[in-house]
């Protein structure tokens, strides 16, 4: 029996909504042992999908740190909001979705080279025979050189439409996956992005009740809200835009 079959029994009539479904809280987070968020703080944090060059990703990355903003680990904010640490200077946080093999051989080394944290949400062992992903080697590669490597589920599914289709299929891509992602890095996987930023009630319950610590969505805004952990913002960008641009959107979005 897998593990995520052990516990389709007894959260089941959660989900199906027979036990009042859990909030989008703070208070949820204590199921992870550790201290919940107190503090609210303005720090955009992006994602971007395919990086398509080194040199594209570096004219991105000098500008940024140019204009003043510093990339911060999501472990740095994590402190921050949960009032053990200082808020981090020129807050944002850079993320990577889907686990595309460029991003591996584009923006590796780059962030390496300039000593720059960022968060990788991959898709471990999925391939959709259309693009190319990292394999275990790669993700390892990341962990081992510092990087923070987080949950995108297995299948990149919409998660509120498998819930009803299959809770057995919803909850191994939750439960199941994020230990197959903590087997190969050998690292806990705290922290989720929603595939399509498609959440409902449903999925709050059980990103809370399988021991994340905070999801993010693709909703614009740079306020990560502590009363939130589980419907954090981000905001899209492509690397070869126009910084200019990207900034505006920061602005936009109550970045400063």
């Amino acid at each position: 029996m897998s593990r995520v079959a052990a516990v389709v029994v007894a959260l089941g009539l959660v989900v199906l909504g027979s036990v009042s479904v859990a909030a989008d809280s703070s208070d949820n987070q204590s199921a992870a042992g550790q201290p919940p968020w107190t503090r609210s703080i303005v720090c955009p944090v992006l994602y971007t999908h395919e990086v398509p060059s080194q040199a594209i990703f570096r004219r991105f990355l000098v500008g940024l740190l140019a204009a003043g903003y510093q990339p911060s680990s999501l472990a740095a904010v994590d402190g921050a909001m949960s009032g053990t640490a200082d808020i981090p200077r020129g807050c944002v946080v850079l993320t990577f979705d889907d686990g595309l093999l460029s991003q591996y051989l584009n923006a590796l080394p780059v962030l390496t080279d300039l000593a720059i944290p960022a968060v990788f949400f991959v898709l471990p062992g999925f391939n959709d025979g259309v693009h190319r992903y990292m394999g275990t080697p790669e993700l390892q590669a990341l962990d081992q050189a510092g990087l923070e490597v987080e949950l995108h589920t297995c299948n990149h599914p919409n998660l509120p439409l498998l819930a009803r289709r299959s809770l057995t299929a919803f909850f191994a891509e939750l439960l199941d996956c994020k230990h197959i992602l903590e087997d190969i890095t050998g690292q806990p996987a705290q922290y989720i992005a929603y595939p399509y930023g498609a959440f409902d009630a449903t999925v709050l319950d059980a990103v809370a009740r399988f021991g994340f610590r905070a999801a993010f969505t693709t909703r614009a805004s740079a306020v990560l809200a502590y009363s939130s952990p589980f419907t954090l913002p981000r905001i899209h960008y492509d690397p070869g835009e126009a910084l200019s641009t990207v900034l505006r959107r920061f602005r936009a979005a109550g970045g400063g």
